[in-house]
């Protein structure tokens, strides 16, 4: 299960919901993708709750972020309202299940007893989970929708996590019993990409 959302298409919704409020188009040009993605990264988090931040102005913590050509945005509510389509996926007309819904169908699909187990050791890796917040809003959002299991949600953020998935193949792909499950130039090039279903 995955989530049709990445940190590029995040970075896009930012560039608009700053492009709709006070900031401007002509500060908005000094923009590339590199730039809109370190703003992104510094200066965006993930509310805990999020209808609750939209309506009290006072919680909407403003951040100042200076562009290369030394001008100042100052972001308010788009800090927040950028990460949010994580878990709402709609705010970007996706109907897909949000992050915390797929993982806990997921979760759904495992024996009881496995269930239990896992909810205890869930472990966050990707780019987006490093917004700050994100984890804390997993939680919250896992713990509500498996109340009344009688299991305590933990959720694991280590502080690596935003390259943790290409360590864990780097790791994998270095092992010498790995090996076995390389599919080979001659072997891509005699059987076509269907082959991976039947190698693996």
């Amino acid at each position: 299960r995955c989530l049709a959302l990445a940190g590029d298409r995040l970075s896009r919704h930012l560039h608009r919901l700053l492009r709709d409020g006070p900031a401007g188009p002509a500060l908005l040009q000094a923009l590339t993708e590199k730039v809109l993605t370190q703003l992104k990264e510094q200066c965006c988090y993930v509310s805990l709750d999020y209808e609750g931040d939209l309506r009290e102005k006072g919680s909407q913590q403003p951040a100042r972020f200076q562009t290369p050509d030394g001008r100042w945005i100052t972001l308010g509510k788009e800090r927040f309202c950028c990460p949010e389509p994580l878990f709402r996926p709609e705010l970007l007309q996706h109907s897909c299940p949000g992050l915390h819904q797929l993982a806990g169908q997921s979760l759904q699909a495992l024996p009881e007893h496995q269930r239990r187990y896992m909810l205890g050791n869930i472990v966050l890796s990707g780019g987006s989970s490093m917004f700050p917040g994100f984890p804390e809003r997993m939680c919250l959002e896992l713990n509500s929708l498996f109340q009344g299991e009688g299991v305590h949600v933990e959720v694991l953020a280590n502080p690596q996590r935003g390259t943790a998935a290409w360590a864990g193949g780097s790791m994998a792909a270095s092992l010498t019993s790995f090996r076995h499950s390389w599919m080979t130039k001659d072997e891509y090039r005699e059987h076509g990409a269907q082959y991976v279903h039947t190698k693996f």
